[in-house]
């Protein structure tokens, strides 16, 4: 193993360079990717707290309409429950969705490239 060792480190520095900065770009599309599905996530709870904020007030509004009002005309009647229970549906899918948005383990790629390179060594070491 040492003798191994000894060989990689006599090899041109260009070629651990160029295997450093491929473990710094993995590691970067790895951060990136986390960073987007956190962010997407947390679009999408300030998304559904605002749902559920407007269809609670427009609920609040309604109620107080439809007891305020001697009569509604029936033909615009059915707006009153329909708005803020969409809102609300609406509110309850984008929680879900953004419940359903998980992360991928955040070093996977580069302990499976680690693996990958051990695997490798261990070739070298055997042939």
């Amino acid at each position: 193993m040492v003798k191994l060792l000894l060989k990689l480190l006599v090899l041109p520095p260009e070629l651990l360079k160029m295997h450093a900065q491929g473990y710094a770009d993995l590691a970067s599309q790895a951060w990136a990717d986390h960073l987007c599905t956190l962010k997407n996530r947390w679009v999408m709870y300030a998304l559904s707290g605002l749902c559920l904020m407007l269809g609670l007030v427009l609920a609040g509004v309604a109620v107080l309409l439809w007891s305020a009002l001697p009569s509604i005309d029936p033909r615009h009647a059915w707006v009153l429950p329909v708005l803020p229970l969409t809102l609300l549906a609406l509110a309850a899918l984008l929680w879900a969705w953004a419940r359903r948005l998980r992360t991928r383990p955040f070093l996977n790629d580069i302990q499976e490239q680690i693996q990958l390179d051990i695997l490798a060594i261990q070739q070298a070491r055997a042939s």
